[in-house]
């Protein structure tokens, strides 16, 4: 695929003193990050299509695909060599300890940082393990411990799948246990309804007594169980009302306020591609969506490029709000563009860009939508989208993410 550069009128660059700030804040530059595990480049090697990975990441890559996971050239190891220049910038790079939150300051290159972590006095210190925090599905088999909470939170998003299979083969075996032939009496006993008699009185005595008393115990659950139920429905009612009663259906919501990360699907792609041909001046916009509930607006552009209309152009557009007056102008941060492949996740396109404050794109809106965008004019070239199936049910996906500073 290939990419030609943003796309303004404005051509002048930051400053070295805003750009190495806007590093600072956002990790590590474009050219300092592995595509394939997004960290910063260990052991840096070089393809010959030109892009850098690391040495750990490449390799077992091309076991599974043999090709370069950015443009999908064909590669193997001869392909492949020492970026020893690349390893020597990432070295004379700095960034903070991770156990900044606990205090410490120590501010060293990427590659020494998980050397510092082993030794730094400020990391979490290993608890005994009776003090361990437990995982919360311990009770159906998760022999998980934990030094602390993120750890636990951490394992829990993680794990989810495992945690299903524990639910499942506990559900498994209480079933197994519930289709056992019981008495009535271990039934009720189980169940903490009833006491049985003791083993020394005589069951035929006890036995109407007992059987009376099972029955007015049940039939108190029952009693109690309907009346909690009645209290459920009614609560669940009053939930539907005021979700009902919002003035932006729940889907709204969720489209607009996506936290900076936008799917686009593009339906009915082909007869737009038809359309943009008969006529370049032709352009299609996203719905607006905001960086947060009080953030930022943007939408996403797409039209044929005008270099080159066997290319298509995406660009991003800074949008009018109502709460402008209480943002930072202009704004600044990270914009990430991807063109999702639908099957075969590898094949994605992703370009990310630091947005450069003094272009026009990024002022404050005066209008409803800035003229000018930010983006790629020669994105991907339109052709290679159709042959390698970028196009699902005549659809086509564009995954936007955007990163204030």
């Amino acid at each position: 695929m290939a990419k030609s550069g943003v796309y303004d009128t404005n051509k002048s660059e930051l400053s070295v003193a805003e750009e190495s700030s806007i590093n600072d804040a956002l990790g590590p530059e474009a050219r300092f990050e592995c595509p394939i595990c997004l960290a910063w480049l260990r052991d840096p090697v070089l393809t010959s299509c030109g892009h850098r990975f690391c040495r750990n990441c490449i390799y077992p890559w091309l076991e599974r695909g043999k090709a370069c996971p950015v443009d999908n050239m064909k590669l193997n190891e001869a392909d492949i060599f020492p970026d020893n220049f690349t390893r020597r910038e990432i070295s004379q790079q700095r960034t903070k300890c991770p156990n900044i939150v606990r205090g410490c300051l120590a501010e060293l290159s990427p590659l020494d940082i998980e050397a510092h972590l082993l030794v730094c006095e400020y990391k979490i210190p290993e608890l005994p393990d009776n003090e361990k925090l437990r995982c919360s599905f311990v009770d159906v088999g998760c022999k998980e411990k934990f030094e602390d909470e993120p750890k636990l939170t951490k394992h829990l998003e993680e794990q989810i799948q495992m945690h299903l299979a524990l639910l499942s083969k506990a559900y498994s075996s209480l079933s197994i246990n519930k289709n056992e032939p019981t008495s009535s009496s271990s039934i009720a006993q189980q169940a903490n309804f009833w006491d049985p008699p003791p083993k020394n009185s005589e069951p035929s005595a006890l036995h109407d007594d007992n059987l009376q008393e099972l029955l007015k115990t049940l039939y108190e659950k029952i009693v109690y169980l309907e009346q909690k139920s009645r209290e459920q429905d009614i609560i669940i009612a009053n939930m539907s009302q005021q979700i009902a009663s919002q003035s932006l259906p729940m889907t709204k919501l969720n489209q607009l306020y996506c936290n900076g990360c936008y799917l686009w699907y593009v339906s009915d792609f082909k007869s737009k591609m038809t359309a943009m041909r008969e006529n370049p001046h032709v352009m299609y916009y996203s719905t607006g969506f905001y960086t947060s509930p009080n953030g930022y607006k943007l939408c996403v552009r797409l039209n044929l490029s005008p270099k080159d209309n066997n290319y298509i152009a995406i660009l991003i557009h800074v949008m009018k709000t109502d709460h402008d007056h209480t943002l930072d102008w202009p704004f600044t941060g990270k914009l990430s563009i991807t063109l999702v492949h639908p099957t075969q996740s590898f094949r994605s396109i992703k370009e990310t860009m630091i947005t450069r404050p003094e272009l026009d794109a990024f002022k404050r809106p005066v209008q409803d939508m800035n003229s000018k965008g930010f983006g790629y004019t020669e994105f991907a070239l339109l052709e290679e989208i159709v042959e390698q199936d970028f196009i699902s049910n005549n659809q086509l996906l564009i995954k936007v993410q955007a990163q204030t500073v």
